[in-house]
């Protein structure tokens, strides 16, 4: 899936440099803002939902795989990359931040969870949240691939109407949802960053 993913880009880039560009800023922009900003950075390029859907759900799901094999790779106890263990250390940290909102987490708390598109509560964390509960790698998936493609295909669709609604009051409006979309994930970081150094 990522070989797919990188020939049919670098086919869209030679073949078609600005729509290359338009996918690449959703891909950023999912990084940044987590899904709803992927969504919204699809919709303000001019893309249809039903072209937005396909891209956020191949890529999404070729990045859950992807990482939750090297998690789950790690976690039992592979020590030869120095670098691997602190990422995956800090992820375990994350995830028991996340995990502390409830004591016990069932399958539909997790589909919940992967389903709600706030930053640090998409699949990928829902997916290290069900290893840690003890689900197997089948059921893991069988939860949490169906709740980020419902997700996706949910928050896409909504969004799409509201940013019809907003743009009935003027052009140019949903890019301040956009913007805003983008900058919380980043504000509350480096919030959370100082917060934690004046702690110390």
């Amino acid at each position: 899936m990522l070989g797919i993913e990188l020939i049919s880009l670098i086919v869209c880039a030679i073949f078609n440099s600005v729509l290359a560009a338009r996918i690449l800023s959703m891909i950023t922009a999912n990084h940044i803002g987590g899904r709803l900003a992927f969504i919204t950075v699809g919709l303000e390029n001019g893309f249809s939902p039903h072209q937005i859907i396909p891209i956020i759900i191949f890529y999404n799901t070729t990045y859950l795989l992807l990482m939750y094999s090297i998690f789950v790779i790690f976690s039992k106890g592979i020590r030869q990359f120095k670098f691997m263990n602190v990422f995956v250390e800090a992820l375990k940290r994350k995830v028991r931040k996340r995990k502390q909102l409830l004591r016990k987490w069932n399958r539909f708390f997790i589909f919940f969870f992967v389903w709600i598109p706030i930053p640090w509560t998409g699949a990928v964390i829902g997916s290290y949240i069900a290893h840690i509960e003890g689900y197997n790698i089948r059921d893991t998936l069988l939860i949490v691939i169906p709740a980020m493609w419902i997700g996706v295909i949910s928050w896409t669709l909504w969004f799409d109407e509201l940013y019809g609604f907003i743009e009935g009051f003027g052009k140019g409006n949903t890019i301040l949802v956009t913007i805003c979309l983008l900058m919380v994930p980043v504000v509350a970081y480096l919030f959370n960053l100082a917060f934690k150094k004046n702690k110390n």
